[in-house]
C-alpha cells in the first residue's frame, strides 16, 4: 500500500471531520475544520493510502512555536505507523519554517499516544488535572508535552 502526506485544504474538512468522529467522543464539525484549515496559522497534514484518508494532524503556529490541535488515525489503519509518519513529516516541515518548539496535550490514560510522543522525543512539561471529561465517567488529567525542533 502506498502512502503519501498531503497538505490539507478547507475543502478537505468533510473527510477530516468524518475521520475525527471515529476517534473522539465529542468530534469537531466540518465547519470547525473548514475554519481552522482556512487560517494562515494552521497547518493540516493528511496521510493518504490508496486514495483514503488514513490519518491527519492539525497544528496551529504562534510565532516560533506550534501547538498540535488534534491528530487521528482511521480505525482500519491503526498500529501501522501512520501517526508517527505524520508527526515526523510535520516536525520536519515546521522546522523548515523556523518553528523551534512543538507542544501538545494528551489524556493521561491514552498510553499508546503517550508512548508514541515519548518515542518521538516529546517530554512531559506538566499536567492539567481533570481536563478531559467527555466520554468518561471520571475526568482525567491532560499531560502537557513538548519537544524542541532546533537542529
Amino acid at each position: 500500500m502506498t502512502q503519501s502526506v498531503v497538505v490539507l485544504r478547507p475543502d478537505d474538512a468533510g473527510r477530516v471531520a468524518m475521520l475525527h468522529g471515529t476517534g473522539f467522543a465529542d468530534p469537531w464539525s466540518p465547519a470547525a475544520f473548514r475554519d481552522l484549515l482556512s487560517e494562515s496559522t494552521t497547518l493540516g497534514l493528511g496521510a493518504e493510502r490508496s486514495g483514503t484518508l488514513a490519518g491527519f494532524v492539525l497544528v496551529q503556529t504562534i510565532l516560533d512555536e506550534a501547538d498540535i490541535l488534534t491528530i487521528a488515525t482511521a480505525p482500519d489503519f491503526k498500529r501501522m505507523g501512520i501517526a508517527a509518519h505524520l508527526l515526523k513529516s510535520l516536525m520536519s516541515r515546521l522546522g523548515e519554517r523556523g518553528i523551534s518548539r512543538i507542544m501538545l496535550d494528551v489524556a493521561e490514560d491514552n498510553l499508546p499516544a503517550r508512548s508514541l510522543y515519548e518515542g518521538l522525543g516529546f517530554s512531559e512539561d506538566g499536567r492539567r488535572p481533570g481536563y478531559y471529561t467527555t466520554g468518561r465517567d471520571i475526568p482525567v488529567a491532560a499531560v502537557l508535552m513538548s519537544r524542541s525542533l532546533a537542529l
